[in-house]
């Protein structure tokens, strides 16, 4: 890792002491280059701001080695991936201190990036028990989204169900500046609300206030003062502001192009969605009538067939009612046949009772 030591920076000319300040400030510490700018000025002032944020004894830091410190005359490309400061503590504690103001809606993806790459810090070959512990802290300006409402929060990876710590060499924590009212007992006396009205200060007015309450503040304010001061800083500042904004406007446009895109897209889709759907309901209402057709058809031929077999049973009741007369017409005749042979027979009958008659008579 590249080594830096702290800036020095030249006072102006004329210095104008923290009393005599009035008006707004050109940039506040919100602004993360200012912020690195002015914490790498004056070593006292980081030392004391650590020791707030870590819960130490002002004492308990005895150096602080700045490994991406930001170089003055720098152009705003050089900036080190958007991480503000990586600092290593005594004891080899890795510490990423970072200012966001911009809800980016990535934070917690951003925060494990920047803590898992300084993490991964085991030399190769060596035991990865000399991982150096690491902690990333991002003092932010808005609220995370799915995260609860504190003013300093900690988090760790710990067990699904007994909460126990997995290690804690890796932690990550979060001063929201936004909460400071909801700061504990424990957060005041580490003086954390004083450094969260410090962030947020917008006037030299409130750095009198703060001062009031804790020398340490005109010491921040001076060397805030002493930085906007310094034209070549306060230009670097300035074009890096601009830069930003600039790259947050294109991000916007890009988003809601995207946004547009995303929507036309789906209204497409819709489209496409609801023409299918129409031509699928045509093509059923198509298939519907084919089927009404198909068993209309059904129902015709059924009728013909029903009609062709009433034909056939009519056909057969008048073949059997012919085939009756004709059964009849041959019974009459049979009748008549009878008769006759009955008075033929009569008549047989007749002659021979005349013949016996006459032949009794011839006897006599």
């Amino acid at each position: 890792m590249s080594r830096s030591s702290f800036i020095t920076l030249q006072s102006p000319g004329l210095f104008v002491p923290l009393e005599r300040r009035t008006g707004k400030l050109a940039f506040t510490l919100t602004n993360d280059y200012l912020f690195k700018v002015v914490l790498q000025r004056n070593e006292d002032i980081l030392r004391t701001l650590l020791c707030s944020l870590l819960g130490l004894q002002p004492d308990s830091i005895r150096s602080v080695l700045i490994t991406n410190a930001a170089e003055p005359g720098t152009t705003v490309h050089d900036k080190d991936a958007a991480l503000d400061m990586r600092l290593i503590l005594k004891h080899n504690k890795i510490l990423n201190l970072e200012m966001q103001i911009r809800n980016e809606h990535n934070w917690p993806e951003r925060s494990l990036t920047y803590l898992c790459r300084s993490f991964d810090n085991v030399p190769k070959g060596a035991d990865y028990k000399t991982a150096f512990p690491t902690h990333h802290i991002g003092i932010l300006c808005f609220s995370p989204a799915g995260m609860p409402k504190q003013f300093y929060s900690h988090y760790y990876m710990t067990e699904q169900h007994s909460h126990s710590i997995y290690t804690p060499k890796f932690r990550l924590s979060i001063l929201d500046l936004t909460q400071a009212g909801l700061a504990t007992d424990a957060d005041r006396q580490q003086g954390l609300d004083l450094w969260a009205a410090a962030f947020r200060a917008t006037t030299w007015e409130e750095f009198q206030m703060l001062a009031e309450k804790d020398t340490l503040f005109k010491t921040v304010s001076d060397a805030l003062y002493i930085v906007l001061e310094n034209k070549d800083l306060a230009d670097q500042i300035r074009r890096q502001w601009e830069y930003e904004a600039i790259e947050k406007r294109r991000k916007e446009l890009a988003q809601r192009r995207d946004a547009l895109m995303q929507r036309r897209e789906k209204r497409i889709q819709k489209r496409e969605a609801e023409c299918q759907q129409r031509e699928a309901a045509q093509q059923q209402r198509e298939a519907a009538q084919q089927q009404r057709e198909a068993e209309q058809q059904q129902r015709e031929a059924t009728q013909q067939q029903r009609e062709a077999e009433q034909q056939q049973r009519e056909a057969e009741q008048q073949q059997r009612e012919a085939e009756f007369q004709q059964r009849e017409a041959e019974c009459q005749q049979r009748e008549n046949q009878i008769q006759q042979y009955e008075v033929e027979l009569q008549q047989r009958a007749a002659a021979l009772e005349a013949k016996s008659n006459a032949l009794k008579a011839s006897l006599e």
